[in-house]
């Protein structure tokens, strides 16, 4: 029976201990106070204390432990106050003990999510990898000021990552650990005032379940009233998830789907054509240097797109044509086309101007115009999806596939690399690697390759799609002309579709073959005099061709000074259809 309350006790502390500091502090008052209260009647018993000073004795025995050697009295007093002293010892232990494993637990409570976000107009990152850190650099440029990260991974390592980031210090960063698939980490987000949502996840599935979640928080939270459209970005890996994802829908948010490997594949095969084409975008990606915007409350009513045009150079500005109301294409009309009020303008416009053109020496440039024989080296499972993209742009004729798989096999790597180059008189390699691992792989092939080409002096350039930005500093070289980092442009697309979606829209125009596309061609090609800059774009203009920017030598710029010269030794860098000969038609501007 004792044994049974003896437990039955145990069991009500235990209880008490789990619930918190506050019953914790509850019950360390409680022993202290009992003890008190048996020790004072101890001394009063045996050495005749009167109860008002037992207990006051006793307590500043407790409180202050330096009081022991004012104690007066016989060797039993000593020894009643010793331990009293050695209780108290203990007792303040076990405070300070408690007050700092609550604080303990809170600040973990804290970097793992479980604390509501009390900010407003903030950027949400659900996820981590490659494509997030782009997402950060690429909102701290654009003057984000609240950026809250929710992720599985370790919050120290994340914020070690960020504080490699040009100025992450101006930005409030709110980095969370926590599981991103449930719904009660998402609540603590405060999503209904937040002015985006992306999201970054290797399993398509888990981005469901998390739009899902989303769904049901904004159903939940309809009765409070959200005025603005929240921008939900969101990355896919499998081209069946984008048909689900149209299924996924609500009033108070709007859906981008950013479908990785179609974008990827086909900025492949646009760079296969035209080489620094990869440059051209990452610069355009990108709030640092050129950004496209779209001007909807313009002073050009009844004005000619010319003369707009002319008035957009003199704010170092490039007037690149309209937008069409369904925001997929850019249309570029005739030049002396009348410019309505409703119109919305995209424009090309550099974030510091002050950007002089540099001077090169006067070098006839070697312009390789390649026939695209293309050795395509990739993961199997791949080959299909990535011919169908570049099939659009390169007939399949011209393409060599092999797997990396194939290449690791060879016991001699250089010779069977070396013999396909020749036998298929390949004139251009694309290395596609999706993920860390294949990134390993492609740069231990890359690095053959460009021992192949050094020592057999073989005129091929080489474009590489890379997974991270670490492996392509690592391998950096001038020899290779092309590197496409899937992890940043892809990062930069979703910054720019929760800043902008409008602008999303038109990079996607320009990344398909039924809009609008950039592409690098010869200056010799339109032209045979020197011409400045403003005058090369409004001759291109009346042939319905946009000029935004120069290839000199290795160099891609874009919005250079407008009175910069141009010659036989330059290429250009034109917005116009993907077939040239397709330029002069006359296709209504339609609205």
């Amino acid at each position: 029976m004792i044994r049974d309350i003896i437990k039955y006790i145990k069991y009500r502390i235990d209880r008490m201990l789990n619930k918190g500091l506050f019953y914790q502090l509850m019950l360390l008052v409680f022993v202290i106070i009992i003890l008190l209260l048996i020790v004072s009647i101890f001394i009063i018993v045996f050495f005749e204390y009167s109860p008002k000073d037992a207990f006051w004795d006793s307590l500043m025995q407790f409180i202050d432990t330096g009081n022991i050697s004012s104690v007066e009295g016989n060797i039993g007093v000593l020894i009643t106050f010793l331990i009293v002293t050695f209780i108290g010892v203990c007792g303040w232990g076990s405070l300070i003990a408690m007050i700092n494993k609550a604080l303990q637990d809170r600040i973990n409570n804290l970097s793992k999510g479980n604390a509501f976000i009390m900010e407003k107009n903030h950027a949400i990152i659900m996820g981590y990898g490659e494509e997030a850190l782009t997402i950060i650099e690429e909102f701290i440029k654009a003057k984000v000021k609240t950026i809250v990260i929710l992720s599985e991974h370790n919050v120290d390592i994340i914020r070690k990552r960020i504080s490699f980031i040009k100025g992450y210090k101006k930005t409030n960063i709110i980095i969370r650990e926590g599981n991103t698939g449930r719904i009660e980490n998402i609540k603590l987000l405060n999503i209904e005032k937040s002015s985006s949502i992306s999201i970054i996840n290797n399993d398509d599935t888990e981005s469901i379940n998390i739009l899902l979640a989303l769904k049901k928080i904004i159903e939940e939270i309809e009765e409070r009233k959200i005025y603005n459209k929240i921008n939900i970005c969101v990355l896919i890996h499998e081209e069946d998830t984008v048909e689900i994802l149209k299924s996924i829908e609500h009033k108070n948010f709007v859906i981008h789907m950013i479908y990785k490997y179609e974008i990827l594949y086909k900025l492949i095969a646009q760079s296969i054509i035209y080489t620094g084409l990869s440059n051209v975008y990452e610069d355009l990606f990108s709030n640092d240097g050129n950004i496209f915007y779209i001007e909807e409350d313009h002073d050009f009513d009844n004005s000619s797109f010319e003369d707009a045009a002319s008035k957009y150079f003199d704010k170092g500005m490039i007037l690149l044509g309209i937008a069409k109301e369904d925001r997929t294409q850019l249309i570029v009309p005739n030049y002396n086309y009348i410019i309505k009020k409703e119109n919305r303008l995209v424009i090309l416009s550099k974030n510091n101007y002050e950007n002089p053109i540099k001077e090169y020496p006067d070098i006839k440039l070697n312009i390789t115009k390649y026939k695209n024989n293309i050795l395509l080296i990739c993961e199997e499972k791949r080959y299909d999806e990535i011919i169908k993209e570049i099939s659009e742009y390169v007939e399949n004729h011209n393409i060599i596939m092999i797997s990396y798989n194939l290449i690791v096999s060879q016991k001699k790597k250089y010779k069977f690399i070396l013999d396909k180059l020749k036998k298929e008189n390949i004139t251009k390699i694309v290395l596609i690697s999706e993920d860390n691992i294949t990134d390993v792989k492609s740069i231990n092939i890359l690095l053959i390759i460009r021992e192949i080409i050094k020592k057999e002096k073989l005129d091929i350039a080489i474009l590489s799609l890379l997974n991270s930005i670490q492996k392509r500093n690592l391998i950096y070289s001038d020899d290779v002309r092309d590197f496409i980092v899937s992890g940043k442009l892809i990062g930069m697309l979703m910054a720019q579709a929760s800043i902008s979606s409008n602008i999303l829209y038109i990079f996607y125009g320009l990344l398909s073959k039924n809009g609008k596309d950039i592409i690098i061609q010869s200056y010799s090609y339109y032209f045979k005099e020197s011409k400045n800059f403003i005058d090369v774009y409004f001759s291109l203009l009346k042939r319905k061709i946009i000029l935004i920017g120069i290839k000199r030598h290795n160099d891609i710029i874009l919005n250079p000074n407008h009175k910069c010269k141009l010659d036989d030794k330059d290429e250009i860098v034109i917005i116009t259809n993907y077939i040239l000969e397709e330029e002069n038609n006359n296709e209504e501007l339609i609205f």
